[in-house]
């Protein structure tokens, strides 16, 4: 299903079935003899299948497509080995995301390192072994290296009527890209913004402080004149400043509920994702699926880096676990 945002600017709805996000949206820019796909859903019959019908709908082969990848989940990312393969266009990505989607479909080691961290963290070995074969991220990523282009902060891309300029905006992954065409005032946000539905925080090695680089980029984003946000998942944005506003309203009182947990005590992160609130249909933790127990205890983990980053807490590393406390 496709709907025309603009002229020759195009939202496709992919499904993410059985995922609390529902659906992907992927965005066509229409050029003159070339196009460019904006994010493309997971590698999953689904997704390619409602991508296919949309294009075919609008008269548009794959050979014709150039696409663009804000950041490395696989949600984004895990069609486009397919889709690079099956055409000739370029295949943009910031250099370390795009390094990492290569990395993630090359073997074990990825995701073994990812589980190692975690269990640092108070990751059980059933929740380790439970998302070594189930984390949608690992399950439905892009089969096959990609031979990206490299694309940076300020890199100018033309479609059409368009020049979509290149942002950087880092904290949801760790090269995290936008894109802002000016003369609409449109921002192409992935998962820096969502208007329904939060953004998933999480740490990341190559980020010490991923809470304060996402906040960061929330401040690059209103710096610019925007009158539409088009969003990675579910409804537009029309009033981007807003909703800014909501985003860090949300991680401020996340942060002192963080700080709340901590009080008096030494906790692992697996330990404070465990008594902070989620919105979540379950009876308790116990009950969590395991992709949630999952990206819980990575958000966790985030406002406590953030809050050892602002002097609010501090952590220690023991020998097999990593523990933090209130100052």
């Amino acid at each position: 299903m496709s709907e025309e945002i603009v002229p020759g600017i195009y939202r496709i709805e992919l499904p993410l079935p059985r995922n609390p996000l529902k659906a992907l949206n992927a965005y066509l820019v229409r050029g003159e003899g070339r196009h460019l796909l904006v994010d493309t859903g997971f590698n999953r019959a689904e997704c390619r299948e409602a991508l296919f019908a949309s294009l075919e709908a609008l008269g548009l082969e794959l050979r014709e497509l150039d696409l663009f990848i804000t950041h490395l989940h696989s949600d984004h990312c895990g069609l486009a080995a397919e889709l690079a393969a099956a055409g000739s266009g370029l295949v943009y990505a910031s250099p370390g995301d795009g390094a990492a989607i290569n990395l993630a479909g090359a073997g074990e080691e990825f995701w073994l390192e990812l589980l190692r961290a975690m269990a640092r963290h108070g990751c059980s070995g059933e929740l380790l072994e439970d998302m070594a074969t189930g984390h949608p991220g690992k399950r439905f990523a892009p089969c096959g290296r990609i031979d990206f282009t490299a694309a940076r902060e300020g890199d100018v891309l033309r479609y059409g009527a368009y020049a979509l300029r290149v942002l950087s905006v880092p904290g949801h992954t760790p090269e995290h890209l936008a894109l802002y065409e000016p003369s609409r005032r449109l921002f192409f946000a992935g998962d820096l913004i969502l208007g329904d539905i939060t953004p998933n925080i999480t740490h990341w090695r190559e980020l010490p402080d991923a809470l304060g680089s996402y906040l960061q980029s929330l401040d690059k984003a209103e710096a610019l004149d925007i009158a539409l946000t088009l969003p990675g998942h579910r409804s537009l944005v029309r009033d981007t400043r807003g909703r800014l506003a909501e985003l860090r309203a949300h991680h401020a009182r996340r942060l002192d509920e963080v700080l709340s947990v901590l009080r008096g005590r030494e906790l692992d992160a697996c330990k404070v994702a465990q008594e902070m609130s989620w919105d979540i249909r379950a009876a308790s933790w116990e009950h969590f699926p395991a992709a949630q127990k999952w990206f819980a205890v990575g958000e966790a983990l985030a406002h406590l880096e953030h809050l050892c980053a602002t002097g609010r807490a501090r952590r220690k590393d023991e020998a097999e676990i990593t523990l933090f406390s209130a100052t």
